[in-house]
């Protein structure tokens, strides 16, 4: 079935900070920034930042189930908001997608925003020179194509997997380059000594 996200979503801007986002290693809230989510849509927990959250709005704090767009720069992701044991908001470059129909996953639809279909619409409809961005009418706009949910279960499960299998090799790969400093360490070390 082909809908557009705003036919199964609600988007809404990311925090409104002013300027530079203040850290403050004594709160105990965070923010999601644009370095913090991965080219394959994975929210960085580990590396978040904490800040103080000011103004009179009452924050839109993540809740499981959300999906984050960057909406800024040339890597339009989105990641979608898993487990979450933390007060957190998105940083004003992201778009907040709240799922409203039940019969669509939330990580389906940051999966299908993530394809080349949806990458290559945001492109299209990219604004600005020198830094580039997605209005919220462009992105409530994106069609997406909606299967049943058991397909969309199918898809996502797979997915996982494909992105597990990229940390493990990567890893490995990274394992093995370690190795391989300590070989060419210890050889040329002894190298020189000789």
């Amino acid at each position: 079935m082909n809908k557009t996200l705003s036919d199964i979503a609600i988007v809404k801007a990311g925090h409104p900070f002013r300027g530079k986002i203040p850290e403050d290693t004594e709160s105990n809230t965070y923010v999601v920034q644009n370095r913090d989510i991965d080219n394959d849509g994975i929210i960085q927990w580990h590396q978040l930042i904490r800040t103080n959250i000011t103004g009179r709005k009452t924050p839109d704090w993540l809740q499981k189930g959300d999906v984050l767009f960057a909406a800024r720069g040339g890597r339009n992701l989105a990641g979608c908001v898993g487990a979450i044991d933390k007060p957190t908001v998105c940083a004003p470059h992201y778009f907040l997608i709240q799922v409203t129909d039940k019969s669509v996953l939330p990580e389906f639809v940051a999966w299908q925003l993530n394809q080349d279909g949806a990458q290559r619409y945001f492109a299209n409809s990219a604004e600005g020179s020198s830094q580039t961005s997605i209005r919220r009418a462009v992105l409530e706009a994106a069609p997406l194509v909606i299967p049943t949910l058991e397909k969309q279960h199918a898809i996502v499960g797979f997915d996982s997997k494909v992105k597990q299998e990229k940390q493990v090799l990567s890893a490995l790969i990274e394992n093995r380059a370690k190795q391989m400093q300590g070989i060419a360490k210890e050889l040329l070390g002894s190298d020189n000594q000789g």
